[in-house]
């Protein structure tokens, strides 16, 4: 590898293979927590037409995942969307994109933890009746995570490809179960509002949103949350010069990762809106954060979709942690963010200073949301529920609300990137492929900022939450060109050498 300013580039060893990278994308995704909860976010607007958005999302994502496949054949790099912006793009498009995607990431991170309370609380008080507070759970989570990611990288990733097979699998076997039951006779959350479809496993209804009573906007909100359920396909580029033979496994564990994904939200959307009854779904699934978990016939089934979320909200928090990581510590690297954050720990060579920042960072995130945020809009936005998991519920919503239009605008600056890098170099694929994740995630920007802007229902109120959400965004990205423009100017050459520690690679 070449050297910065006469110093020899620290390097990651060659540990991990294909199982591992795809293990890493799997992770970030996690599939089962998703299919437990942000189908239940989707749901709010898309209703029992939720498997459409869920089918628009992952055909937006294979447009994501295809630039960033193109992109990692030809660069192996630690910084990801950092690296690929920067070489397709500009320097200060680099910087910024990366600076976005770590802040999303750390978003997303702080809020799946807070997810991972919530979802054990509720295991916990199922199984044995116990009322514990989610933030026990949570505080458990950082010290596994600890436990897992500071010291040896194969490790993780083996353990996530272990647990995610097996939380896939639980999954869509209550999915199977709660389809070949059928919808139910009377609304499972007011238990009156009889089914027209009781008993039917099949209703066309769920691909057709005018007849589930959808909007196409609402389509278009829901595949904002469907294109997030797919964040994370893209993080095993995090792990290139960790993998042998990156060129070939880093492509195939993103678009894999994808389509893997991609069929388990479609058993599982659909079999949720069979679940509550499609048209009925518009007003139940919203009402019922637990989704598929509130549908399973029995107590066990119910723990089995809760147990599968948790521990998937777990190891989704764990492989954010790998990917923020990685990129804080690729910017830290070249100079354009602290030196110290671009360190490799000596003997366990993993970048322990970058590790610790973002769980500090989680930390604030979670507890402080919680303690600036009133009770009452807390439970507002935790859909009314007040108990001993209200407070993670509400982090979860808030931090993955406020966490998705940023992570959006990166991949529509990396659509962007693949564009100009497939003009520049009269690269075909690119061009499509960058033309694709351009329009996909300017509609999800879109959708997922409608409510942001215009009532639910008209002459309705909008939560200050959502107000919050387009600023919290702009906020960011501010934020990331100011600290470009100053980088720029302050720090000349560590500029000038965003990119080179890749050149050889």
């Amino acid at each position: 590898m070449t050297t910065l300013d006469g110093q020899p580039v620290q390097e990651f060893r060659k540990k991990l293979g294909l199982p591992d990278v795809i293990a890493q994308s799997l992770s970030v995704i996690a599939p089962a927590m998703s299919g437990a909860f942000l189908t239940y976010l989707a749901a709010t607007q898309a209703g029992g037409a939720t498997p459409v958005s869920f089918l628009l999302g992952a055909l937006g994502m294979l447009c994501v995942g295809s630039v960033v496949a193109l992109f990692a054949k030809s660069l192996s790099s630690s910084g990801s969307m950092y690296t690929y912006l920067s070489k397709g793009a500009s320097r200060t498009t680099g910087f910024v994109g990366g600076w976005a995607y770590v802040s999303a990431y750390l978003l997303f991170g702080s809020g799946v933890l807070a997810g991972f309370g919530f979802f054990m609380a509720q295991l916990v008080q199922m199984l044995f009746g116990a009322a514990v507070d989610w933030y026990w759970f949570t505080l458990i989570g950082i010290v596994v995570i600890a436990a897992l990611n500071f010291f040896n990288i194969a490790v993780s990733t083996r353990n996530q490809l272990i647990f995610l097979v097996l939380s896939m699998v639980a999954m869509l076997t209550v999915s199977f179960i709660v389809i070949a039951i059928g919808s139910p006779e009377v609304s499972v959350v007011d238990g009156q509002t009889p089914i027209a479809t009781a008993g039917q496993s099949w209703d066309g209804a769920a691909f057709w949103p005018p007849a589930a009573g959808a909007s196409w906007m609402g389509i278009f909100f829901g595949m904002s949350f469907a294109m997030l359920s797919f964040v994370g396909s893209e993080s095993s580029a995090s792990l290139s010069e960790e993998t042998r033979d990156s060129k070939r496994n880093i492509p195939r564990a993103v678009i894999g990762s994808i389509v893997i994904a991609g069929v388990f939200y479609l058993i599982v959307s659909y079999a949720t809106a069979i679940g509550f009854g499609v048209q009925q779904a518009k007003t139940d699934w919203p009402a019922s954060a637990t989704g598929l978990a509130g549908l399973a016939p029995n107590t066990f089934t119910s723990a089995v979709v809760l147990a599968a979320a948790a521990g998937a909200s777990l190891f989704c928090a764990l492989g954010l942690h790998t990917a923020s990581s990685r990129v804080l510590f690729a910017m830290g690297r070249e100079g354009v963010l602290p030196k110290r954050l671009g360190r490799l720990h000596p003997h366990w060579n993993t970048p322990w200073n970058s590790m610790v920042l973002a769980i500090a960072i989680w930390i604030l995130l979670i507890f402080g949301s919680v303690l600036v945020v009133s009770r009452d809009a807390q439970i507002a936005l935790a859909g009314g529920t007040d108990d001993n998991v209200t407070g993670g519920v509400f982090a979860f919503t808030l931090l993955l609300n406020f966490g998705t239009p940023i992570v959006m605008f990166v991949y529509l600056m990396l659509g962007i990137a693949g564009i100009i890098h497939g003009i520049r170099n009269r690269l075909t694929k690119f061009v499509w492929a960058g033309i694709g994740a351009g329009v996909f995630a300017t509609v999800a920007i879109t959708g997922g900022l409608y409510f942001s802007f215009v009532p639910d229902a008209p002459g309705g109120d909008i939560p200050m939450a959502l107000r919050l959400i387009p600023w919290v965004g702009v906020a960011v990205v501010v934020a990331g060109w100011s600290v470009a423009a100053w980088t720029k100017r302050a720090r000349a050459q560590a500029w000038a050498d965003m990119g080179r520690v890749f050149d050889e690679l």
